[in-house]
């Protein structure tokens, strides 16, 4: 699946693919997290937030230390892949959503994709803004794929975190993760009330349930890839 997207990707910028660490997965030199039972060893300290949800709204009520363990039931795997579509204007559109909430609601995040903003307003016409829109749901749709086996999303996960650390010098803070979980949730949450398939309150409180749930534990294992390799290179 992220083979087709990664074509499509190449298509739509016109043959054009710039670098970004959110889905080019590589080897991490050792550093993949152990994982046991659902569990990926790591220092959780950093990342102390707590989730829960309650019909269309979310509160902070579940920690970190057990959303990393989340084992979605059959069921709620199910809501999963009956909501998502590989079709490529969906996850192009999906991925525009989250990252022009994350620029509204976070004008500094821009610096750290200077050949989007070269574009000033129009950015959002460029094929780099395309390209990044359809790199980070790459994560999202391999997160999907991968549902039914979720000890192998840990270090997936986890290492695109890590990577992540290198971009601090361009100005990426720890914080935006929180950023990147509201924009999920907001473009997810937008999906999710559009879906003509879904015709129940209840059914759609749950898939919205199940989903921030899912982009919650995906947000979780990035910290604390990003957060280990932090404090391997102070020497902690």
């Amino acid at each position: 699946m992220v083979i087709k997207i990664l074509h499509h990707v190449k298509i739509f910028i016109n043959g054009r693919r710039s670098v970004d660490p959110v889905t080019e997965s590589k080897p991490n030199n050792g550093m993949t997290p152990t994982v046991q039972n659902g569990h990926t060893n790591g220092d959780l300290n950093h990342i102390r937030t707590e989730y829960q949800e309650t019909g269309t709204t979310r509160t902070r009520s579940m920690d970190s230390d057990k959303i990393v363990a989340w084992e979605p039931s059959p069921d709620e795997k199910d809501i999963i892949k009956q909501t998502w579509s590989d079709d490529f204007t969906f996850l192009y559109e999906l991925g525009s959503n989250i990252y022009v909430y994350i620029f509204n609601h976070n004008p500094e995040a821009k610096r750290l994709f200077p050949t989007i903003h070269q574009h000033g307003e129009k950015y959002r016409e460029s094929k780099e803004f395309r390209s990044q829109a359809l790199k980070f749901v790459q994560a999202i749709s391999h997160t999907v794929k991968n549902i039914y086996h979720m000890n192998d999303l840990a270090p997936y996960l986890y290492d695109i975190g890590r990577r992540h650390v290198k971009f601090a010098a361009r100005g990426f803070k720890p914080e935006y993760w929180d950023l990147f979980l509201d924009a999920m949730e907001f473009a997810l949450t937008d999906h999710i009330t559009s879906l003509k398939t879904i015709d129940d309150d209840e059914q759609r409180a749950k898939a919205l349930q199940v989903w921030r749930r899912l982009a919650f534990y995906i947000i979780t294992h990035l910290k604390r890839g990003f957060f280990a390799e932090l404090d391997a290179q102070n020497g902690k």
